[in-house]
């Protein structure tokens, strides 16, 4: 069932990438600027959910959750925050007491992205599914699915082998001990303690 989400983000990054991965799910998405007055568009237009950006100092998201639980409750608000990876367990609960849905983080990595999506349709109470081989067509198209998994155990392989490669000349060492031995000392002796056999 298609749903009709407002999409308020500053950045047009962020745009771009809500505006990719709701579409895959078949949602019918509006884009506004934050700078416009969003608790009188979603009265305007009927929404099912509102995506809005809260770092960009335009309003208050607190104060805008609170009009938007009290005027439009049927209207979910999920906060997100592009700049920061993790969202603090207090922060959480104190938007979602000022009457937001959820807060999560900006989009980032695929993975990233298929977990706000259920984190969004847990908040939202949607049971519907997500279409993961839309999505991660999608995200293949935008250069997103290879991902940094692959790249990132490559550049720490080198410093082990490195670590490593030090441990090799006490092997020359031990080479150059014999020979210093021969030279110095009597062959008699060294015949003696070779092996631990007695030589007559």
């Amino acid at each position: 069932m298609t749903k009709t989400i407002l999409v308020a983000q500053g950045q047009s990054l962020q745009v771009q990438l809500w505006k990719l991965v709701l579409e895959s799910q078949r949602h019918s998405v509006l884009l506004t600027s934050p700078h416009m007055n969003l608790l009188e568009v979603a009265k305007v237009q009927p929404l099912d959910l509102m995506v809005v950006d809260m770092t960009t100092g335009l309003f208050n998201p607190y104060a805008f959750c609170r009009d938007c639980h009290s005027q439009l409750p049927d209207t979910p608000v999920i906060l997100t925050h592009h700049a920061r990876r993790h969202i603090e367990p207090a922060e959480r609960r104190w938007a979602i007491y000022q009457g937001a849905a959820e807060v999560i983080p900006g989009l980032a990595a695929a993975s990233d992205i298929l977990d706000s999506l259920d984190r969004i349709y847990k908040a939202a109470k949607w049971s519907l599914p997500i279409d993961t081989d839309a999505l991660y067509t999608v995200l293949e198209q935008a250069g997103l699915m290879p991902g940094e998994p692959n790249p990132v155990p490559s550049p720490t392989a080198p410093p082990q082998t490195a670590i490593q490669t030090p441990t090799a000349p006490p092997q020359s060492v031990k080479s150059e001990e014999p020979t210093e031995a021969k030279s110095s000392a009597p062959q008699v002796k060294y015949r003696l303690m070779y092996r631990g056999r007695p030589v007559n």
